[in-house]
């Protein structure tokens, strides 16, 4: 991914949770510090266990460990829950517990376990079969407002919760510094030098 999938990402994430785009989460001091505070907390405020097993488990998936830094190794989940926490409006965030709820009745459906337990080739399975249903494109904002009015389904928690998993993800020091080598803190930016 590089920055301008990303920042397309945020303006999907800001169409799917309207809330969110009144935060600076482009500006990456503002993220920086978000993660340091996410760290810092001994534990998660808002994701119940069972809800933080199926975040989790969607951001290994997504993102595992492999050469490169994992979702759980910067924890995207931490962010996540302070997000919910603290940024998000009660409805936004409402909205996104009933997201991950939606995902472990469907993987209950499918494979009679919620997600965060199931085997990870159930987990897959059901990974591929809620990507499969993307779009890949941001929602319109008739679109977004149809969705807004109703039920969370789990393919539309899943949607959220991805774009919410590679923001914190690529928002992370440890990516940001090593894998994409932006400055997590950018330079002075002369846009009118002449050369």
């Amino acid at each position: 991914m590089d920055r301008r999938e990303f920042l397309e990402s945020i303006a999907g994430l800001s169409a799917l949770l309207p809330g969110l785009a009144l935060l600076p989460l482009r500006q990456p001091a503002f993220a920086a510090e978000l993660h340091a505070r996410a760290a810092a907390l001994p534990d998660l405020r808002t994701l119940s266990p069972e809800l933080d097993a199926t975040l989790s488990s969607i951001a290994d998936i997504l993102l595992p460990q492999t050469d490169t830094v994992g979702a759980s190794a910067v924890g995207v989940n931490r962010f996540i829950d302070l997000l919910l926490t603290e940024s998000m409006l009660e409805l936004d965030r409402d909205r996104f517990l009933e997201g991950l709820k939606a995902i472990d009745a469907h993987c209950e459906a499918s494979h009679g376990v919620p997600f965060g337990p199931a085997q990870r080739a159930q987990q897959e399975a059901v990974v591929r079969d809620l990507d499969g249903r993307l779009t890949g494109r941001a929602p319109t904002r008739a679109e977004a407002a149809a969705l807004a009015r109703k039920p969370m389904s789990a393919a539309h928690g899943y949607a959220v919760a991805k774009q919410l998993v590679l923001l914190a993800y690529f928002t992370s020091e440890p990516v940001a510094r090593k894998l994409i080598n932006a400055p997590v803190i950018p330079g002075r930016y002369d846009g009118c030098v002449s050369t």
